[in-house]
């Protein structure tokens, strides 16, 4: 398990911190067998069929071994012995896993009264299910319970929580054949504190349904009519430890036809194919529809005997995986968002899952990656100062929407890291348009008093507000009769704006003629997007004689700023016209003064 010493791993410990990947593939090696045998450690409590054991070994391995890397991380000799402080991280990320993969309803049993001050020790019900033709639940299908664990105390973890995954996976294994297992699981339960508390009104087991459709269900994972029953039963005796049978078939398709003619359109046609919350089959068809009469009592209410029986039930969820993805990335690397509020959203965006999904950037809890490392030029900003600048955009946004002007003060950032105004007078905009720009945000617009096109950037604006008349009215922004006056988004293109305003200058744009080689238009497209033309191709020897061929391309850009540009680009680019040249050439003298000169 651990053929190294203690004193050999502190060795390694402090050559990995240096960077020295031999002793890294030392440790990574050195654990190996030891993540595994924690993993077999945890899954020998269960009963279940060696290729789903084997298959769920793996993936709590993964598990596993990210615990380990953040124990790496963290480790310090005076947290004691890396084997016992790995094994904390360790063994909490496989329960992670293991509570992630087997718990497709997200049940916890109450806490008994005097474990009320403490909701880390609840227990959880988990079941994987899967019912064949006669109703009866196969061999090779898992259907166990896990205690959710809790890292303050793991003799008691072990000890207690143990004892509860036990059972409660006795129990689900005997539910297969309930009739036959009746006395023992009369007795599981009598030990267990499960009881018969009574039925559910048919409303609430209306909601308890289309909870565990949200929770155990999407396109590729259907249940039939058969499977809903025994995971509504697993689900009131994990939360309520109520073991009262489901209501009968008659009542129960009654109660899942009543919540899809609830929440779905009244008839199917190929334009309302996406107003499907839940779908089932033979919903294209209208099976439900063309089998339910109304009940003698009531029109509102369907005749039990009537409703069909429905398979292939599931839950419509508000995004798609791949929608989610874009979602929850976009939200990581923002950098208008805390921390706080990044976990704040993901998790509410995960809530809207299912248990299928996942992402590598949240697990449920806790975000996956190092928000610290999502670099921009405004991920240092105080929460505060991210705030100010969301509610400018808002205010900004909803004046370019209104065709209203804004009034502002515009600032700069003193010695102090303190952002201080320019002048004391307000500036008056009207805004056209809001751009980003090398993680800048920027406002374009015409300026009171000038006829000429301006941007600001925003997050060195603040005071923003609509300009009003005395009435309250909105004071309408002003135009002026200019080419490519920038009023309307389909008829102004922004990117060509920001390649022609490089750095967002302000000078006139020019065309200009750029030498690069054919293998360096990264850099072009970088600064210009698709504003970029090539022109001519140059051919021009070596010293050793090779050819070294060249494209020429012409941009329209800010001319004091390519000057810049191509400074930074020395050695890859070569401006063409003469009079930039002029310019690169005096900076360069001018620079020269500076520093070779003393």
């Amino acid at each position: 398990m651990n053929y190294l010493t203690d004193q050999e791993i502190a060795v390694l410990i402090n050559e990995i911190k240096i960077g020295n990947n031999d002793a890294w593939e030392k440790i990574c090696h050195n654990f190996e067998r030891y993540i595994h045998e924690c993993c077999w450690k945890k899954l020998r409590k269960f009963d279940m069929p060696d290729s789903v054991r084997t298959e769920l070994e793996e993936d709590l391995y993964m598990a596993g071994w990210q615990g380990f890397v953040s124990a790496i991380k963290n480790y310090e000799p005076e947290n004691g012995k890396l084997l016992t402080y790995a094994t904390y991280y360790i063994n909490g990320e496989i329960s992670k896993e293991l509570d992630l993969w087997l718990n497709p309803l997200g049940l916890t049993e109450r806490p008994r009264p005097e474990k009320k001050k403490s909701t880390e020790t609840e227990s959880s019900i988990i079941s994987r299910i899967s019912i064949d033709e006669d109703g009866g639940i196969p061999e090779n299908v898992l259907s166990y319970a896990l205690m959710r664990e809790n890292h303050s105390d793991e003799a008691e973890r072990e000890t207690s929580g143990d004892e509860n995954i036990s059972r409660m996976s006795e129990i689900a294994g005997l539910l297969k054949d309930e009739k036959a297992n009746k006395e023992a699981l009369a007795q599981l339960f009598s030990e267990s504190c499960i009881s018969d508390l009574g039925g559910y009104s048919n409303e609430r087991s209306a909601l308890q349904i289309l909870e565990i459709l949200k929770q155990t269900t999407d396109e590729k994972h259907t249940v039939s009519k058969n499977e809903l029953k025994h995971l509504l039963r697993l689900y009131r005796i994990g939360r309520y430890k109520n073991n009262t049978s489901v209501p009968v078939d008659n009542t129960f398709n009654r109660i899942v036809a009543e919540i899809l003619l609830e929440l779905n359109p009244g008839e199917y046609t190929d334009e309302n194919d996406s107003e499907y919350i839940i779908k089932y089959d033979g919903y294209t068809e209208d099976k439900l529809n063309k089998n339910i009469k109304p009940d003698k009592s009531s029109s509102q209410k369907v005749e039990s005997g009537s409703a069909p029986v429905l398979n292939g039930l599931h839950y419509v969820h508000p995004f798609e995986y791949e929608e989610t993805d874009r979602l929850i990335q976009l939200i990581s690397f923002s950098d208008m968002l805390s921390v706080d509020e990044k976990k704040k959203l993901i998790g509410k965006i995960w809530e809207l899952t299912g248990k299928y999904y996942t992402t590598p950037y949240w697990d449920g809890e806790n975000l996956k990656f190092n928000p610290r490392a999502v670099h921009s030029r405004l991920t240092g900003n105080k929460t505060s100062d991210r705030g100010k600048l969301a509610e400018s955009l808002k205010t900004l946004q909803y004046a370019v929407n209104n065709l209203a002007q804004v009034r502002f003060k515009f600032n700069r950032y003193n010695a102090d890291h303190e952002l201080v105004p320019t002048k004391e007078y307000l500036h008056e905009l009207s805004p056209y348009h809001l751009v980003v720009y090398h993680d800048n945000y920027y406002c374009i617009g015409l300026k009171k008093g000038d006829n000429r096109v301006w941007h600001y950037r925003v997050d060195l604006m603040t005071d923003v507000e609509i300009i009003r008349d005395e009435e309250g009215k909105i004071v309408p922004v002003k135009l002026t009769d200019f080419e490519g006056l920038p009023i309307l988004s389909a008829a102004w293109d922004p990117e060509k704006y920001m390649s022609e305003h490089l750095n967002m200058a302000y000078d006139e744009p020019q065309d200009i003629r750029i030498k690069i080689k054919n293998t360096d238009y990264t850099i072009i497209h970088d600064w210009f997007g698709d504003h970029y033309e090539k022109v001519d191709e140059v051919t021009r020897a070596d010293d050793d004689g090779n050819e070294i061929h060249y494209d020429i391309v012409k941009v329209r850009t800010s001319p004091s700023m390519i000057v810049h540009w191509a400074m930074q680009y020395g050695s890859r680019v070569e401006i063409m016209d003469e009079e930039v040249r002029n310019r690169i050439s005096a900076e360069t003298a001018n620079l020269r003064s500076i520093y070779c000169e003393s």
